[in-house]
């Protein structure tokens, strides 16, 4: 508080010059009020921890003993609960004719929001593009360059592209850019709002009325209406105030105080000098009125004043809320989208250190099986899905709001007030079980009101489940994180897997719920259609089985492929080909809305059924697109999986005898509509009014915008923040075997899984603690254990480390990682072998000790023998002038250097951690291979290639022995100065 806070006698309640008042006002949140009544001055002594209301000592038309009475009562009270205000009392009392002295008042400064565990936040404010932005750290030049990036795109309504290294503080900078200019945002529309309000109520225009208005409801503030309408504007009287007779505002004005002790410098209290009556001064001013006792007065009403001062209250907090509904109306919503809901809970780690959590609301979208509390009974449900659109139904007999949920029904126990400021889902799942209620819907309900949503990325991308959790991203600012992948991920989205299998069943359970003609009377029509639809198609399925037996078996599969125009009149000629889609989708609609919002007479339903129809109409939507542009863009697959004997003689006889049905299965039919283009999926994504992708690994970022197609004027590649010498980064392209056993065909050999044990042997041996070792398949990874457990080096691994190897199954994966986590830190550590794109891959965090080296080996190139893959590469090489795409072989090359990046990137998660990197392959030493190498991953690596011998040795400073040396003793170092 830079300014002084003034006390002055130069108001004209008293007449009595002996007389005196002291009036107390904090300019900044409190106002101390001055009342001469008594029952006023009790009620202000109520709190313990609060400063009291000052009295106002007169003595108009009172004995001195009445007066002296008065004064002791003060007194006594204030000292037993306000020493502070029985000293003022008291000088008071004893210079009752003229005050000279001042006080100083201690200011009340907001308490800022403390974290039971962080402590209080520290703020370092940084003015970026315009935008004030709060950051919890000093930032790098990297986030600076982040935060300018992506507040430029969102000001200017454009796209960006943020690729920034692992460890330079990325997700931290995103969320403080995002969340200024969404803050800066709702300040601008609700100071707009409050000069609208000041232009129809005339009299709520007072200092400090527009701040309050556009202060949210949802912050807490220390200023009340009464407070605002008690301290005056600089200048004004007091709503209370009549003007005297023979007083004017031109004498008013003329009034300048006097002011002494004045210190710029100092928070010291001012006091006015009061000119005496028989003065000198009084005496050159006779135009000035004698003093009069003021009476009170009653307000006159007028048109454009409220009633009464309650009134007025009343008003201004109804306008603050109007003006939060309001804002918050046409405020964007920041949508942050990552992978998994373990790198989600990585990112709400960094908003809960930003002085933003807690003044923007947050919530946490995701699946009922994730959320979902109750316990599910498999007996009676196939999933979590439908046994929640079971329990949900309103029950019979009862208010609609009343279902056989318990924790649906008390689901608005979630509100943003009654959650912490920041959660994960952990937390979320927590809460609901502690208060009953529903972690999945109540979290869906708070999405509605919060300033930012988080969630994993499918959710935005994905039509159907945009539409299932209501989801709009219209106007609103979509983040995608960690979106290396988001190529993949939108041909994913689009492409579509259809079993035979699945229409059968789905058919039998709408010719089901057919049978219930009076409860479905206003939906029959709807069910009638998708009935012979999805009998149309299981005749489709019957007549292409000769197509597909034509095919030879690999891998117990049979792979038909058409072009797509020859795919959609084969479906035409079944009548659910381009010509009946409108029809198709009119009545699908219709019945998945009516499957979700109430599906009580849709007796055996399942989900399943609802999402194989909204499948089919996302990918035939996207295919019959305006007139069929996008159907070159899809290749269609028949597939049969060839699942038991049915090739013999002997197993077709079985297969038609019933008593062989138990252990013969039959073949499966697949329907693959491969997308080839994810533009189509990124279209829809277009209205948003900013869409961001970030990651450490974009590069090439030339194929984003051709691949995606869509535009991103903004883009930025920051130098990597680790400081050079705590990162080694070198290759290994050679040994004894021959300068091939690392290559994948050395791998194959009997020579390149000895070699390469032999090397894990080695930088097992130099590194403290955490090793991971990454490979291109888990056929690899299976092929490999297995030959070091015939050869004995299995067992020398495990001599110097605790071993791990990452599970297929989720379940098996999470009791391995709390494996490695758990003996990581021992003296003796852990090597944790993985796969690239794997779960270990993608997002995990391995800090410090627990990966203080990365062996990548090979290069994780698509297996060109998946149709999927091989389809692409023949896409990309028929647009590729056409559409500026990469050829076929340079897209091919770009997903495996995106997948090696990804793994690189486990290690050196932050600027003070260190580590090492070593590939293991002698194709990285030429440039052709190193190109799509991250930037700051190709800086390091230079020219340090090695061969098995000059690997080891302390002489040599290039060596990972030496590098490994001298971080040891830099740790010890920095252990002793911490």
């Amino acid at each position: 508080m830079s300014a002084n806070i003034e006390i002055s006698d130069d108001d004209d309640s008293f007449n009595d010059p002996g007389m005196s008042e002291i009036m107390l006002n904090n300019f900044n949140e409190d106002v101390v009020s001055i009342s001469s009544d008594e029952e006023a001055q009790m009620s202000a002594m109520d709190g313990v921890d609060e400063i009291p209301d000052i009295p106002v000592i007169s003595d108009d038309d009172e004995l001195p003993e009445v007066i002296e009475k008065k004064n002791k009562a003060i007194k006594s009270l204030f000292q037993s609960k306000r020493p502070k205000a029985n000293r003022i009392a008291k000088k008071v009392e004893q210079n009752r004719s003229n005050i000279t002295s001042y006080f100083a008042p201690k200011p009340v400064v907001k308490e800022r929001r403390v974290s039971p565990v962080e402590g209080p936040k520290v703020v370092f404010n940084r003015m970026i593009e315009g935008v004030n932005v709060k950051l919890p750290v000093n930032p790098y030049g990297s986030q600076v360059a982040l935060m300018s990036k992506i507040i430029t795109a969102i000001k200017k309504g454009e796209n960006c592209i943020l690729e920034s290294p692992t460890g330079s503080g990325k997700t931290l900078a995103l969320l403080c850019g995002a969340l200024a200019w969404q803050q800066h945002e709702q300040n601008r529309l609700s100071q707009l709002q409050a000069q609208q309000y000041f232009a129809q109520h005339p009299a709520i225009k007072k200092d400090g009325v527009a701040d309050y208005i556009s202060t949210p409801v949802h912050q807490k503030t220390d200023v009340t209406p009464e407070k605002l309408f008690t301290k005056n504007n600089f200048g004004e009287k007091s709503i209370y105030y009549k003007p005297e007779n023979g007083e004017t505002s031109s004498t008013r004005q003329e009034k300048t105080p006097y002011r002494e002790n004045e210190d710029e410098t100092t928070n010291l209290v001012n006091i006015h000098k009061r000119r005496r009556l028989g003065s000198a001064e009084f005496e050159d001013d006779v135009t000035t009125p004698i003093p009069s006792t003021p009476e009170k007065m009653i307000q006159v009403d007028k048109p454009e004043t409220p009633e009464s001062v309650r009134n007025l209250y009343g008003l201004v907090e109804n306008l603050r809320v109007c003006t939060s509904m309001i804002v918050a109306s046409s405020l964007p919503t920041i949508y942050y989208g990552a992978r998994t809901h373990s790198q989600l809970k990585q990112v709400i780690k960094e908003f809960r250190r930003t002085s933003y959590c807690g003044e923007m609301k947050m919530t946490l979208l995701s699946s009922r099986d994730k959320s979902c509390i109750k316990e599910l009974d498999r007996r009676t449900w196939s999933s979590k899905n439908d046994m929640c659109r079971a329990c949900i139904k309103p029950q019979s007999g009862s208010r609609r709001d009343n279902t056989n949920c318990k924790y649906y029904d008390n689901r608005t126990a979630f509100t943003h007030n009654t959650l912490p400021d920041a959660f994960d889902l952990e937390d979320l799942v927590e809460i609901g079980v502690e208060r009953e209620a529903c972690p999945y819907y109540g979290a869906r309900a708070l999405a509605k009101t919060a300033h930012i949503v988080f969630c994993p990325y499918n959710y935005l991308i994905d039509p159907s489940i945009r539409s299932s959790l209501s989801i709009s991203l219209e106007k609103n600012i979509v983040i995608i994180d960690e979106a290396h992948n988001i190529e993949g991920i939108c041909r994913d989205v689009a492409t579509v897997s259809i079993t035979q299998q699945q229409i059968r069943t789905s058919l039998k359970e709408l010719e089901t719920v057919m049978t219930y003609t009076v409860s479905n009377q206003d939906v029959m029509h709807f069910i009638e259609c998708l009935v012979r639809n999805l009998r149309d198609w299981n005749d489709w399925f019957e007549h292409q089985m000769p197509l597909v037996k034509q095919q030879p078996v690999q891998n117990n599969e049979a792979v038909h492929l058409w072009e797509a125009r020859n795919f959609v009149n084969t479906l035409n000629n079944h009548n659910i080909g381009s010509v009946h889609y409108s029809e198709f989708k009119r009545n699908s609609s219709s019945f998945c809305r009516r499957l979700r919002e109430d599906p009580r007479t849709l007796y055996g339903v399942t989900q399943a059924t609802g999402t194989l129809l909204e499948s089919l109409d996302m990918a035939l939507g996207f295919m019959f697109r305006g007139e069929c542009q996008y159907l070159d863009d899809y290749k269609p697959a028949l597939v049969r999986h060839v699942t038991g004997r049915t090739n013999t003689l002997s197993d077709q006889v079985s297969w038609r005898s019933s008593n062989f049905n138990d252990w013969i299965a039959k073949d499966e039919l697949i329907l693959n509509l491969l997308c080839m283009n994810p533009g189509i999926v990124m279209e829809e994504l277009q209205s948003a009014r900013c869409i961001a992708l970030a990651s450490g690994t974009l590069t090439p970022l030339s194929s984003l915008h051709s691949e995606l197609a869509t535009s991103f004027p903004h883009c930025v590649s920051p130098n990597h923040v680790i400081p050079a010498d705590r990162v080694w980064v070198g290759s290994l392209h050679g040994s004894a075997s021959g300068p091939q056993a690392y290559s994948s065909a050395g791998l194959r050999g009997a020579a390149g899984p000895r070699a390469l044990g032999a090397a894990l042997l080695r930088v097992a041996a130099l590194t403290p603690h955490g090793l991971l070792c990454f490979l291109p398949s888990y056929s690899l990874l299976d092929r490999l254990l297995k030959d070091w457990q015939e050869t004995g080096l299995w067992d020398k691994l495990t001599q110097l480390k605790n071993v791990f190897y990452e599970k297929r199954r989720d379940s098996e994966h999470i009791e391995t990682m709390e494996s490695f986590y758990r003996t990581v830190g021992t003296d003796k550590g852990a090597l944790l072998f993985a796969v690239y794109r794997g779960k270990v891959s993608e997002g995990m965090d391995f800090k410090d000790h627990q990966a203080r080296a990365v062996v990548c080996v090979g290069i994780p190139y698509p297996n060109t023998f998946d149709p999927a893959v091989d389809s692409k590469m023949k896409y990309n090489d028929k647009y590729v002038s056409g559409r500026q795409l990469l050829s076929g072989k340079e897209w091919l090359r770009v997903q495996a250097y995106r997948a090696l990046n990804q793994a690189v990137g486990r290690c050196v998660r932050h600027r003070g951690d260190w580590g090492a990197v070593l590939l293991v392959d002698s194709r990285y030493s030429q440039d052709y291979y190193t190109e799509h190498l991250s930037k700051w991953v190709k800086r390091f690596l230079g020219n340090n290639h090695h061969t098995y011998e000059t690997l080891i040795g302390k002489n040599n400073h290039n060596s990972l022995e030496s590098f490994m040396e001298r971080m040891k003793i830099v740790q010890e170092e920095e252990s002793l100065n911490a």
